[in-house]
């Protein structure tokens, strides 16, 4: 019985890392808000996809250690961890960047954090490096999740649940903002106070 979750914007919140550095740079006004979504547009729209992709480099790899945990995450995991029910991280997550000459590791990045929150130590959530997932790409993420058998997936991005192979018997939670989304066989929760509420529930009272 295995719970499967994404890491970046799931686990990792980089919402305030990417407003600093955006604004250090200059390219976005201070007052823009500390939303990733909203400074990815501004980006963009200002100045070009190829600064967001160098934003992105930033944020995945060099300054890594400015991100900071999801709010809420940690209590879901750890009751997670007390109930017994394994967990395991699936990333889409290159090593390298895909654009420029950077050869900073992205993967070595995400462990570091991980290891400097407390994943992998006893008195923290126990994991492994065995229990951490990077795939290349969304096709290899969604077959690890079925080589798992993950009973429940979360995840941010809706266009991983709208993949026609995605395995049908994972129960699916969307960690979205946008509650007005329908997309058939998907839960969408907003934060991670409701999503363990959720579970926790559903576990109770056999509905997974």
């Amino acid at each position: 019985m295995i719970v499967g979750i994404d890491l970046d914007n799931t686990i990792i919140c980089y919402d305030n890392s990417l407003h600093g550095i955006a604004v250090k740079r200059a390219l976005i006004p201070t007052n823009t808000p500390a939303i990733k979504r909203l400074i990815r547009d501004a980006v963009r729209s200002s100045h070009g996809d190829i600064e967001w992709q160098k934003l992105q480099i930033a944020i995945y790899g060099t300054h890594m250690a400015r991100a900071e945990l999801m709010p809420g995450v940690w209590n879901f995991l750890e009751g997670l961890k007390e109930r017994k029910i394994k967990f395991q991280i699936i990333s889409h997550k290159t090593r390298y960047p895909n654009y420029g000459e950077s050869r900073v590791d992205l993967r070595a990045a995400a462990m570091e954090f991980l290891s400097q929150h407390n994943f992998f130590s006893e008195s923290g959530l126990g994991l492994t490096a065995d229990d951490v997932f990077f795939l290349p790409t969304r096709t290899e993420k969604i077959a690890t999740i079925h080589e798992l058998q993950c009973f429940l997936f979360i995840d941010d991005l809706k266009e991983l649940y709208l993949e026609p192979d995605f395995p049908q018997q994972t129960a699916k939670i969307l960690f979205s903002s946008e509650l007005k989304l329908n997309i058939p066989g998907v839960t969408v929760l907003p934060d991670f106070a409701q999503i363990s509420d959720f579970v926790f529930m559903g576990l109770e009272n056999g509905k997974f």
